[in-house]
């Protein structure tokens, strides 16, 4: 299970790639803008869908999410500077249009968190599976900017300063938003169990 309640904040300085897309060179025959896309594409694709399905609970809708984040990347890559934080950022604001817009409640999907090995005894996974759907559940009922936080940090592995910078946040705002989405969390699965 992944441990949200008691990680440390990282480092807020974002972390320096090896290249960005904007100094890699298109092979000859290439335009920019093409090359652009498909290395933003080869980079990006898994995250900014995984964005997208935690905050959809639906394979379909997400798919249909990150196409369009990235046909509009597409459109405007010249223009872009961050593809990674660009493209969460657009993806995740077209889909919490599409939750306002049907105006649903995300189910708990049980598949959320990773499979244990299966060396421990099926009450320990009974147990962990209980506790894994509560969080879920749990989340997903987080209140803006909280959940996208818990999201992007926590199970995304995104820094700070990465996370402010997609939720359009301060680096103090991240700190306290994350702090009070942990607490809540804790507290309630404290209550859940007693």
């Amino acid at each position: 299970m992944v441990q949200l309640l008691e990680q440390p904040v990282r480092d807020t300085e974002a972390k320096q790639e090896m290249q960005t897309d904007s100094e890699m060179e298109p092979p000859p025959g290439t335009s920019q803008s093409a090359w652009r896309f498909r290395v933003a594409m080869v980079q990006h694709h898994r995250t900014v869908y995984s964005v997208c399905y935690r905050i959809l609970r639906d394979a379909h809708e997400a798919e249909d999410v990150t196409q369009e984040a990235f046909l509009k990347y597409w459109q405007l890559s010249g223009e872009v500077r961050g593809a990674k934080a660009w493209l969460i950022t657009v993806a995740r604001n077209k889909c919490l249009d599409r939750l306002r817009s049907k105006k649903r409640i995300v189910d708990a999907d049980p598949d959320f968190f990773e499979q244990q090995a299966e060396e421990r005894d099926p009450e320990w996974h009974a147990s962990r599976d209980e506790v894994g759907s509560k969080l879920d559940r749990l989340v997903s009922e987080l209140p803006e900017p909280q959940r996208s936080l818990v999201l992007l940090f926590d199970v995304q592995g995104m820094t700070g300063a990465e996370c402010a910078q997609v939720l359009d946040l301060n680096i103090n705002q991240v700190k306290v938003y994350l702090h009070r989405a942990r607490r809540r969390l804790r507290l309630a699965l404290e209550d859940s169990n007693d």
